[in-house]
């Protein structure tokens, strides 16, 4: 038989498995594959994402003569991953998958429940119970100040009444007397309107009897007068 009709063997490549270790870091926003590949160079290496979610990540490197070094491995994406922004980085022999997370309404109505549990806390209770006695305990503070004032002040118009009614009776250095009393207590009534305005009310009150009692001692000085 002519050798030329006879077909030329090929030499067979043959491929040695290798099983690349992983890392999967999960994080708030993304979850990140770390696949360790040494030796491997980018354009040696495939990534593929099926229609069920599962990542198919494949390679081979040549690593002699018709020997070849091969892997594959698939990995589930999490119901969560926002599909369409999976991206890869391959550096210092490491290949990054970094699978982004999809924020739903589930996400957020449980953010929310934690933070009604942290406002319902016995801590947070705690806390308005501590600032609502102080609020109320600074209130009651303020009325009694009040109160306290508007009883000094009552006090201290009874002697001016008494000094305006006795006046009309009494002789006239008894009269000048109590005018220059008078005038006293008029003095220190007035320098009380700068007080809160509950007061100035009384105070009125109080000056307008004042002002009655020491019309009244004029008119029975003049008329006391006219007799002499």
């Amino acid at each position: 038989m002519d050798s030329k009709g006879a077909a030329v063997a090929t030499p067979t490549q043959v491929y040695e498995d290798f099983v690349p270790s992983s890392k999967l870091v999960q994080e708030q926003h993304s979850d990140t594959l770390h696949l360790i590949l040494p030796g491997f160079k980018k354009e040696q290496m495939r990534i593929q994402l099926t229609k069920t979610g599962i990542l198919k990540i494949s390679g081979q490197r040549p690593i002699g003569q018709n020997k070849w070094q091969r892997f594959q491995k698939e990995f589930p994406v999490a119901e969560n991953c926002d599909k369409g922004k999976i991206s890869a980085k391959f550096e210092n022999g490491i290949l990054h998958v970094k699978q982004p997370k999809l924020i739903t309404s589930s996400v957020k109505k449980e953010n929310e429940f934690a933070a009604k549990e942290a406002e319902n806390s016995p801590a947070a209770k705690r806390q308005k119970t501590t600032l609502r006695d102080e609020f109320t305990k600074q209130d009651n503070n303020l009325k009694t100040s009040e109160q306290t004032e508007a009883k000094t002040l009552a006090e201290k118009k009874l002697p001016a009444d008494e000094s305006s009614s006795s006046s009309s009776s009494d002789s006239e250095s008894e009269t000048e007397s109590t005018d220059d009393e008078t005038t006293g207590n008029a003095n220190r009534l007035s320098a009380s309107l700068m007080k809160p305005k509950k007061v100035m009310k009384m105070t009125l009150v109080a000056l307008s009897v004042l002002a009655i009692g020491l019309y009244v001692a004029n008119v029975m000085k003049s008329a006391n007068e006219v007799e002499e």
